[in-house]
């Protein structure tokens, strides 16, 4: 079953297409709305127009993923999953059914990579920038290609957000979803 996937940023996206799709999920399209590097995951004309771009494509689900630490400018912090996807749904106006899910990720993406080594609940960019003991600081599509480098496997069992998002997405079989 195809699945589409909207994502906040480049990075996002260069994850799930030069990671998640050889490792996990091949029948998979992703999108990050708007020109390269800017976000627009809170513009609820584009976000909609993407979903309807999905399932034209032949996506049978389509998930949002918006990040709880997001670069986008909400005006707002949140420290709450729930609170933020509600939040989201309502400001894009999105109507959730069984084939449009939001997912928050918890923190950024760069947790669900840092899952291959550790508990990453609520861990940044800056953790796993860390875990490559770097002095200066990379840029995400940098951190993506590291990771990818260092041949390790994201582990749903290190992150909460991940094992939410392969249980809803149906991804992994063996995942006891409760």
């Amino acid at each position: 079953m195809k699945i589409g996937l909207i994502v906040e940023g480049d990075s996002d996206k260069e994850f799930f297409d030069k990671y998640f799709k050889p490792n996990f999920k091949r029948d998979i399209i992703v999108i990050c709305p708007g020109k390269k590097g800017t976000c627009k995951i809170l513009n609820r004309k584009k976000v909609h127009q993407d979903i309807e771009a999905l399932f034209a494509r032949g996506c049978k689900e389509v998930h949002v993923l918006v990040d709880l630490d997001t670069q986008c400018d909400t005006g707002q912090k949140f420290t709450c999953i729930v609170e933020l996807k509600e939040w989201y749904t309502k400001k894009v106006s999105l109507e959730l059914k069984d084939n449009v899910v939001v997912t928050i990720v918890s923190n950024e993406i760069e947790a669900w990579m840092l899952s291959a080594w550790e508990r990453s609940d609520n861990k940044l960019k800056k953790d796993l920038e860390n875990k490559f003991e770097f002095k200066k600081s990379l840029n995400e599509k940098e951190l993506v290609k590291k990771f990818i480098g260092s041949k390790k496997s994201i582990d749903y069992r290190n992150n909460k957000s991940l094992k939410y998002f392969l249980c809803k997405a149906k991804i992994l079989e063996e995942i006891e979803c409760r």
